[in-house]
């Protein structure tokens, strides 16, 4: 894919290229995005991914799906984008979070190419660590996920980054399979695997992978093992990841295969068999 044809950044190829704010309290840079409809991060901007409203401790953002992409890929990258915005917006200029968990309940299955609307809250904050709740929902008001997600924070030089420049919109919605450009390996009696290369389009706003693309990747890998969607999904972040820095794996081990439950397990690995994250999905049919 041609990144400036399809995604509209400009002559420099930069996805960087816009101051934010003079005042880097999170909360101050937050709303400026709002009033000005610009993106927080280079996800953001590639997947559509809007936030409309932000108050200390409450959010609110809308995300166009893709056809042909995976619902719950989204639901993810949508999540982690409010659960993380509730918890940043309360917290004071030099600091920024990590997500250590997100874990997401699918109730309802819109259509493909629908708007996605999502209201996360700071449900408690104590010793540097946020636990955040979200209601995603589809363009009628109907529920479609509900997601909790643990961040934590981290003083560091990183969070100089946070909010000071902005990426341009892409042309249109970028599909989560061409952010994390995957392929499946043939599986084994153990299980299957499927390595991903993360598009610099992935970065969040301290220019990492965001958790919710990689999120994605383990969610598909259970799928396909799974041969179901997971109705069910929970992650745990070990270490961070940088695009470019290598291909990112997923390693799936169906746990259970039932005709009504089902139910397996996944990490996600680095080139040298480092954990990255850890992952479960199940689903139940009646």
């Amino acid at each position: 894919m041609n990144d400036r044809a399809e995604r509209g950044d400009g002559e420099s190829g930069d996805p960087h290229d816009g101051s934010v704010s003079d005042d880097p309290t999170p909360l101050a840079v937050l709303r400026r995005l709002v009033d000005e409809e610009a993106p927080l991060a280079s996800i953001h901007a590639a997947t559509h991914a809007r936030l409309t409203h932000v108050e200390r401790g409450r959010c609110e953002a809308r995300m166009p799906t893709v056809i042909g992409d995976g619902l719950l890929e989204s639901v993810l990258i949508l999540a982690d984008f409010v659960l993380g915005v509730a918890y940043s917006s309360s917290l004071r200029a030099g600091d920024r979070i990590v997500t250590v968990r997100l874990g997401v309940q699918l109730i309802g299955r819109p259509l493909p190419g629908e708007e996605l609307g999502a209201t996360g809250t700071l449900d408690d904050s104590r010793s540097g660590v946020g636990l955040s709740s979200a209601t995603i929902t589809d363009r009628e008001g109907r529920t479609v996920a509900r997601c909790v997600g643990r961040n934590a924070v981290l003083t560091d030089g990183l969070a100089e980054q946070y909010g000071r420049t902005a990426p341009a919109w892409a042309a249109r919605p970028t599909a989560w399979r061409m952010l994390m450009p995957h392929r499946g390996e043939n599986p084994t009696r153990d299980g299957t695997t499927m390595i991903a290369h993360p598009d610099r389009w992935t970065a969040n706003a301290v220019g990492v992978v965001q958790g919710g693309a990689l999120a994605g990747l383990a969610a598909r890998g259970l799928s396909h093992a799974l041969d179901v969607l997971p109705d069910d999904f929970t992650i745990t972040y070990v270490r961070s990841v940088r695009a470019g820095e290598g291909p990112v794996r997923c390693r799936v081990v169906v746990e259970h295969a039932g005709r009504r439950l089902r139910a397996g397990r996944a990490e996600l690995v680095d080139d040298h068999g480092k954990l990255l994250a850890s992952a479960a999905g199940s689903s139940f049919r009646h």
